[in-house]
């Protein structure tokens, strides 16, 4: 259902463009900040609960600490990267966010049995989409839009950085055409509701793909980002915690408003820009960087810490049983 109405939606949004082109030139940076805002930043908001479940057992009530101290020395040296290292911070930026949207991706084309690294570069190239297309297609707008969030004279670094990333791009690009064409023979060659569902999520890929190569990039950003990113996590996360939409609201209320007040306290200190418009995307994208990458981080090393906790109840219930 949420694919259909993916689809839907941005196939209304294209058509939206197409009859009315006036709607092109509207500011998109109040949408942006209130979408994300909304929608993007309580999808990370969990993360302390996240992080509880796997750092209390191996550190007790110091986990909190930890955590927060952790997190807080990430998503500040993001800030500061984008001041004296916008290259390597958009390159470290835009890769780990693809690899952390593939990870999120159905693995409906995966390979041969045991072909681990090619399961992953299938989905890293389809989650890396709203990264590879742009930055493809739309390469001097993405250049402007990520010159918003840098200081000024950092041109030459931004465009040095969105050249490697086109190399990039197109070798996903290809591996992604690969999958797509992979999925529709075997959507032809099934039956039934398998069959429907590897039709549909091929016709979604082929939607998405159009706005993200058309239209604005900021358009397409929040089609993927909010619409289908953030809020598949958002569903996959109440049913984790068997919540009601009302309980998860306000849980993750009180983590969301700190979030949000720590970004507006960074604009009005060093993030503002000629325009609100601009200080608004400038704002949007250097906050939401320095929230997604410690969540990157956090649910990267996850497995690991899931391992660590195991063997550490295992040890502590086999001193348990010696004594």
């Amino acid at each position: 259902m949420h694919a259909a109405s993916m689809t839907l939606l941005a196939w209304a949004m294209i058509g939206v463009a197409c009859c009315f082109p006036s709607a092109a030139v509207i500011p998109v940076g109040g949408v942006l900040a209130l979408l994300v805002a909304v929608i993007g930043l309580p999808h990370g908001a969990a993360d302390h609960r996240f992080a509880r479940r796997r750092l209390e057992p191996l550190l007790g009530p110091a986990w909190g600490g930890v955590f927060l101290l952790t997190y807080l020395a990430i998503a500040s040296g993001v800030v500061l990267g984008w001041f004296f290292e916008p290259a390597a911070t958009i390159l470290v930026f835009f890769m780990a966010s693809a690899w952390h949207f593939g990870q999120e991706e159905p693995d409906l084309v995966p390979g041969p049995r045991g072909a681990k690294l090619l399961r992953t570069a299938f989905r890293v190239a389809r989650g890396g989409l709203v990264i590879w297309i742009p930055v493809a297609f739309q390469t001097d707008e993405v250049v402007r839009i990520l010159s918003l969030a840098a200081p000024r004279g950092a041109a030459p670094q931004i465009r040095w950085a969105v050249d490697a990333l086109v190399v990039c791009s197109w070798a996903m690009l290809a591996i992604e055409g690969v999958a797509v064409v992979w999925q529709s023979l075997t959507a032809v060659a099934s039956r039934g509701r398998r069959r429907r569902i590897l039709l549909l999520d091929t016709f979604m890929i082929v939607s998405f793909a159009t706005v993200l190569a058309w239209m604005n990039p900021i358009v397409g950003f929040l089609l993927y980002f909010c619409g289908w990113h953030s809020a598949r996590g958002l569903r996959r996360l109440r049913r984790e915690l068997g919540e009601s939409w009302w309980q998860l609201a306000m849980g993750l209320a009180p983590m969301t408003a700190l979030s949000i007040a720590l970004i507006a306290l960074t604009t009005c200190l060093v993030l503002q820009a000629p325009t609100w418009n601009d200080t608004l995307i400038r704002a949007t994208f250097v906050g939401l960087s320095a929230v997604a990458v410690p969540h990157l981080v956090l649910h990267g090393v996850g497995p690991v810490l899931d391992r660590v906790a195991r063997h550490h109840a295992a040890a502590t219930v086999g001193l348990g049983s010696a004594a």
